[in-house]
């Protein structure tokens, strides 16, 4: 696992996006460069945000886009931003951190760049 940066106490007055402890050297090497919430969530276009693991800022990053669609419509490609090989897998990790999750529910899929 990579070092984690700290940031100043005041990087807890920006925006974050949290993630597991298990994503953060996905996100750092590139291979994870989206994140998919379950739910309809406000990310503006172009937004510097902290992203954070146990509440904790180790990078930043500029929010590319949000697209709100439903599970159902969630395919490969969207998985493999997220660091996932497959849409299956995908769906498997957003049961387990949600639990119930519906074809029909909403989720904000997060593009993001570190800078």
């Amino acid at each position: 696992m990579q070092k984690i940066k700290i940031y100043p106490n005041n990087a807890l007055n920006m925006k974050s996006i949290n993630f597991d402890e298990e994503y953060v050297d996905l996100i750092l090497s590139g291979r994870k460069k989206s994140t998919i919430r379950k739910g309809i969530k406000s990310y503006e276009m172009g937004k510097i945000v902290y992203l954070t693991a146990s509440s904790k800022p180790f990078a930043k990053a500029r929010v590319k886009k949000a697209v709100v669609k439903r599970v159902k419509e969630l395919n490969d490609d969207d998985a493999i931003k997220d660091g996932f090989e497959s849409k299956e897998d995908l769906i498997k990790a957003l049961k387990r951190i949600y639990g119930k999750i519906d074809d029909a529910d909403l989720v904000t899929v997060i593009h993001f760049e570190l800078i």
